[in-house]
């Protein structure tokens, strides 16, 4: 890869799970919950008025506890801008995206393929619009990475980071002074 006209250095905020094993849960609740509903639609019958007051209770206190206890909260995450002649780097060097998934990331974007970048400052989001060129290599569970890329692709689309973990950073002047584009503030 060629050598970038400069690198941009910094922190996004990514949404990581506050409680890892209340999360675990939600999904056999999400089952069990399922499963009575379609048993209930199949027998005509409701099939949560037949359990006990007792399993009834407990039922609604494990959805109402898991649902409530979980949630997520953000965390910082390292993210590089990366400024070429024709083209920026969006790379992500670790970024989580849940207990099973987390992935070495560069996103391209030919500077002739972006359609707008938009700076959301109600959100604190940057919002690139246009082709994108992905490149993502998944950790596997020691933390490894493969030597050949997970996944290839190239399709129009939107790559956005929260920038609420670098205050410091005016990443609409970055974006400004390294490449030809122009960003829209909303």
């Amino acid at each position: 890869m060629d050598q970038p006209n400069y690198v941009l250095s910094t922190n996004e905020n990514i949404l990581v799970p506050k409680n890892k094993k209340i999360s675990r849960l939600k999904l056999p609740v999400l089952i069990i919950i399922a499963v009575m509903l379609i048993g209930s639609i199949l027998f005509q019958d409701n099939l949560f008025s037949e359990l006990s007051a007792t399993t009834q209770i407990l039922l609604i206190s494990l959805v109402i506890g898991i649902f409530s206890a979980g949630g997520s909260t953000r965390a910082p995450s390292p993210i590089e801008l990366r400024f070429y002649d024709d083209y920026l780097v969006v790379y992500r060097p670790k970024r989580y995206y849940d207990e099973r998934v987390t992935r070495r990331e560069f996103n391209k974007f030919y500077y002739k393929d972006i359609s707008k970048i938009v700076f959301k400052s109600n959100l604190q989001r940057l919002h690139i619009y246009g082709i994108i060129n992905v490149e993502w290599y998944n950790y596997d569970k020691n933390g490894e990475l493969p030597s050949k890329p997970t996944k290839v692709m190239s399709t129009r689309s939107l790559c956005f980071f929260r920038t609420s973990a670098a205050p410091e950073v005016d990443f609409v002047a970055e974006i400004e002074n390294h490449s030809p584009i122009k960003v829209t503030v909303e």
